[in-house]
């Protein structure tokens, strides 16, 4: 159903009131109110959009958790059933044909997980090592009833390819590696507070931004531009020069935010890079990105880089036309003449890369990756994919608290991922996945020797937009 500018305030109080306690209303209608004066242009032309997701994924762990790999006396339950609720509901309101307002609110919560907030209340806390305060808190998993996104985007900023968006929003670009969400996470690993300008023309756009990434705290609303990981921004543009080969150079820089703690730390870290790409290339697919990292953090100079390779073939004459690349992702890591060689991984997504179990991210590793895509129905892809995993600088480094390299060693582990994904109907969205790691070259975990770790997962994924 679509609500026209007359008469719509009382319909949409009716579908919010449906989904939301009166206390958590009030935000959603102060910005009808507004919509409803018709300040923004001709009330004959604006239009309210009311809608919703409602995601539910139940995850399987054994042998392993978030903060925890193979120790039955650690953090947590190695054998954890859980299930991620994550609850987006709000409008869009558009006044005219150049405005935009979007407000929506997200409830995400993690039932049966061993390590929710009500039990470990300090395992998510940023702070320094042996102190107990100054700290922010950064949990992937729950946070109860904040504001997913409020901006104000209007096009046609100077010219008709021009446009600016300012407030909480989701950025991502190319592949999500450098920009990317991290939508994986039951509350999403970034999201920003920031003013975009974007460009575009054709198949070509440049974009510019500005801003803060939020905090994860359970318990507290996190108000734009308040409370802040990081400061930071950066530009990205994509040129299409022909059917041989996408462009997209980049730029991104990050520094201390003004949550506690962090803002009393000292780092600028900058990034510049490029991606050359093409999906679809007489059948071949080619993707490489390289990324330089520099800047300093404590008056120690960062020199880093990172890289990723890949080159594939897809046979279309084949039934479910197969895909078969294969793909490497390499970090630097370690310090060398007390210079920081260890690449921090920007503000990109980790969900689809680097193993689906989530046990390494883009930093001080190297992924030798064999992938296997086939598309056996409309609207239904299957991702196989094998990682081996080695650590450049083992030294100094455990990974969820318990993984350390023995001496001498870099090889970290082998994990084979299956990922379905099908569109079911216009509203569902289905998910299935199944992880399984092998441990490499580890030392003994709680004096044993490390075991073998898998995970299975299954997605529901229901939106609609009246």
């Amino acid at each position: 159903m679509l609500y026209k500018e007359r008469g719509y305030t009382k319909s949409l109080f009716v579908l919010v009131k449906k989904n939301m306690t009166k206390k958590r209303i009030s935000f959603v209608l102060i910005l009808a109110i507004i919509a409803n004066t018709g300040l923004f242009g001709q009330k004959d032309s604006s239009t309210i959009f009311f809608n919703a997701s409602l995601r539910e994924r139940f995850e399987l762990w054994n042998g392993m958790n978030a903060k925890n790999y193979g120790d039955p006396n650690g953090l947590g339950n190695l054998n954890d059933n859980i299930l991620f609720q994550r609850v987006i509901v709000g409008f869009n309101y558009t006044p005219n044909n150049k405005i935009i307002i979007s407000a929506h609110l997200q409830d995400s919560r993690a039932f049966g997980w061993s390590l929710r907030d009500a039990k470990y209340p300090d395992l998510f806390k940023i702070k320094k090592p042996g102190t107990e305060t100054p700290y922010y808190i950064r949990n992937p998993n729950e946070e109860f009833f904040e504001i997913h996104d409020l901006f104000f985007e209007y096009k046609g900023l100077l010219t008709d390819s021009l446009r600016i968006k300012a407030g909480r929003q989701k950025i991502n670009f190319g592949d999500k590696r450098i920009f990317g969400p991290g939508e994986w996470g039951n509350t999403g690993n970034w999201t920003w507070d920031a003013i975009k300008f974007s460009y575009s023309k054709n198949k070509n756009f440049i974009s510019l931004f500005m801003g803060g990434t939020k905090i994860h705290d359970p318990k507290k609303i996190s108000i734009p531009f308040t409370n802040t990981e990081f400061w930071g921004g950066g530009i990205y543009a994509h040129y299409y020069l022909n059917d041989i080969i996408n462009i997209e150079p980049f730029y991104a820089y990050k520094t201390a935010g003004s949550a506690d703690y962090i803002n009393t730390l000292n780092f600028h870290r900058h990034w510049t890079g490029l991606r050359l790409f093409q999906p679809d290339y007489h059948s071949f697919v080619y993707d490489f990105t390289i990324v330089k990292e520099f800047g300093h953090e404590n008056n120690r100079q960062i020199d880093a880089y990172a890289y990723i390779a890949q080159i594939g073939y897809q046979f279309k004459s084949v039934f479910s036309k197969p895909k078969l690349s294969l793909r490497r992702s390499y970090a630097s890591g370690g310090t060398k003449e007390n210079k920081i060689k260890t690449f921090d991984p920007i503000y990109g997504s980790r969900d689809s890369y680097y193993g689906r179990m989530n046990i390494v991210n883009w930093s001080n590793i190297s992924d030798n990756e064999i992938v296997l895509e086939i598309f056996p129905l409309k609207k239904m892809s299957i991702e196989i994919s094998y990682n081996n995993f080695q650590i450049p600088s083992p030294d100094n480094v455990t990974l969820l608290k318990t993984i350390q390299l023995k001496s001498g060693e870099h090889y970290l582990g082998d994990e084979l991922d299956i990922f379905i994904s099908y569109k079911k109907f216009k509203h569902f969205k289905f998910i299935g996945a199944f992880g399984y790691f092998r441990p490499g070259n580890i030392m003994p975990i709680n004096n044993r020797p490390a075991k073998n770790a898998n995970w299975c997962t299954l997605q529901v994924l229901y939106s609609f937009n009246q």
